[in-house]
């Protein structure tokens, strides 16, 4: 059975992205609109400024540097005013760009790793991490790059360029179906935590029909002459670049851009610019979850938005409560689709529902088993496609590409059903299911054991994952728990009442053979919290035991 979305299709796109966000698809609003503003500076930039100096940029970037379509552009760069203008400046160059987002753990060979994946032809960056630049252009072959901002090093500056570049000068447009779908925007790393990286093309066709689904998921009370939103996470994150430097730009508001975390050190930045939306990853989801934000006037927030991965109802409920009781809603996306679904009115506003099929999707649910194909409320793997513009997939990748079949279903390994109004229930990532028992073994949820976790009152945040005993062949369910910042201090003892109360409340197939570990933080990858790395950990400190038999959580201490 193939579920076709319930809301109105958009039409096909036949342009490209700079195009669209400029002229094809934004509402219609003054050119000296303010969209781009730095906390604690005196930078701005408006809409015919970025608009002109992107265009320059983009004649000089032909002119000097003889980027053409289908080159690719990398930026690795700070969230900073300059940014906009170099993303767009290499669309209107034609070039593909590779989004390279700041984390705090990323090293030269990443870096490195990244550029020779995209086969960049030029590397954008700035003066706070050209030294990292530097070293990851050097191993990935010697990369030419170039800043946004001055530097010292003799490396040509953004500005400098955009000065020699004409403004009316056309160098890249598209104007038919065919080529939006034939030319690349975009490539974008996979941030999941499990299997191999891999670089996600997106044509412009694909762009353009997700931004126009997103447009109509933006909640009835934005006021676009009135909202401003804040960047809580680096530019270089794609979903982060589709809100903040297109659905803003679409609609005309402006966003603040800050330096480091959302946290309790910079809360702040919402009561001073009086935010009205935050995109929250989440990582971002379990800090704020344990937020004290009792000092910082919030109640200008309206919107709270999350995708990435699953996200347990308690969790939602507590970030809501910290804003005021706004609803967390919850968008369901992959790298490879981009926009699936989300929660876009009250109807759709369901218990355990990610959403409502958007705009132009279409899915269909095959049985893990049989392969045959389920009707309405039938569990098994969620196919996706989208009637407007075909998945491209990955990048130099035909192993990969298997996940996208010759009708261009994409099988995004993610386990639930729909509802007879096209709504998707996410139960977890097939890969997350967790298999324990004897015999076969039997298949449970980690979101479900998540969920009971987190209503003991010690738990901030919680993440269960399954430790394969590799002589049972079956999944022992460990539970990783943040505390809340008053059981923190004493994390033994709080960590002895979160096991009685697992033992208490998760009995039978569902109970914690692996035991409850304590963190102080998760490790991540991209902007999800890296299971993977939970599960090494994990494995690297407990001792070996015989088959089948209990681990008891004393044997390994995390904190």
């Amino acid at each position: 059975m193939i579920f076709d979305s319930r809301l109105e299709l958009p039409p096909p796109p036949r342009s490209d992205v700079f195009s669209y966000i400029f002229h094809h698809g934004r509402r219609a609003y003054p050119w000296n609109r303010v969209l781009y503003r730095v906390d604690g500076k005196e930078e701005t930039l408006t809409l015919a400024e970025l608009e002109r100096k992107s265009r320059q940029f983009a004649h000089a970037l032909r002119t000097e540097y003889d980027i053409r379509p289908r080159d690719v552009v990398c930026i690795l760069a700070t969230d900073r005013i300059e940014y906009p203008i170099a993303y767009y400046g290499a669309l209107a160059a034609g070039a593909t760009i590779a989004l390279i987002p700041i984390q705090k753990e990323m090293s030269e060979t990443d870096v490195a790793a990244r550029l020779e994946q995209a086969r960049a032809k030029l590397l954008i960056t700035d003066s706070e991490v050209l030294f990292l630049a530097e070293v990851a252009s050097m191993l990935a072959g010697v990369i030419p790059l170039m800043t946004m901002d001055a530097n010292n090093q003799g490396w040509s500056c953004m500005a400098d360029l955009i000065k020699i570049g004409d403004p009316t000068a056309n160098v890249f447009d598209l104007n038919t179906e065919m080529e939006a779908n034939e030319y690349d925007a975009f490539i974008n790393r996979t941030s999941g935590s499990t299997g191999a990286m891999k670089s996600v093309v997106t044509s412009h066709a694909h762009f353009i029909a997700t931004m126009e689904a997103t447009k109509l998921t933006v909640p009835e009370n934005t006021d676009p002459d009135k909202d401003v939103w804040l960047s809580s996470l680096s530019l270089g994150f794609f979903i982060n670049a589709k809100l903040h430097m297109g659905l803003n730009i679409l609609l005309g508001i402006p966003v603040i851009f800050t330096q480091g975390s959302l946290d309790e050190s910079n809360i702040g930045v919402i009561e001073r610019h009086h935010i009205t939306f935050l995109f929250i990853t989440p990582p971002l989801a379990s800090r704020l979850a344990r937020c004290d934000v009792s000092g910082v006037n919030v109640s200008s927030i309206k919107w709270l938005l999350t995708a990435g991965a699953p996200m347990h109802e308690n969790l939602r409920r507590t970030v809501s409560e910290n804003f005021g009781g706004v609803h967390l809603t919850l968008e369901w996306a992959t790298s490879e689709t981009m926009l699936l679904a989300i929660q876009i009115d009250e109807s759709s506003k369901k218990a355990g529902s990610s959403g409502t099929l958007v705009n132009g999707i279409q899915a269909k649910v095959i049985n893990t088993e049989t392969g045959c194909e389920c009707g309405v409320g039938e569990e098994g793997e969620i196919l996706v496609r989208n009637k407007l513009a075909r998945f491209k997939g990955y990048k130099n990748n035909d192993a990969a590409n298997r996940d996208f079949d010759s009708e261009g279903w994409f099988h995004t390994k993610d386990y639930g059903y729909l509802d007879e109004d096209c709504n998707v229930y996410i139960i977890d990532r097939i890969k997350e299911l967790l298999k324990v028992g004897e015999g076969y073994g039997s298949h449970i949820s980690a979101s479900e054991l998540e969920s009971v976790l987190f209503e003991h009152p010690a738990v901030a945040s919680v993440v269960v994952v399954g430790l394969r005993n590799n002589e049972s062949q079956i999944d022992e369910p460990a539970a990783f728990v943040i505390l809340k910042p008053e059981h923190a201090a004493n994390s033994n003892v709080a960590r002895q009442e979160v096991e009685q109360f697992a033992a208490q409340k998760l009995t039978g197939l569902r109970r914690l053979t692996g035991g409850v570990h304590c963190l102080s933080s998760y490790p991540t990858t991209g902007f999800k919290i890296d299971r993977r790395a939970l599960k090494s950990m994990m494995l690297s400190k407990r001792k070996p035991v015989a088959a089948g038999l209990f681990v008891s959580p004393a044997m390994v201490k995390l904190v």
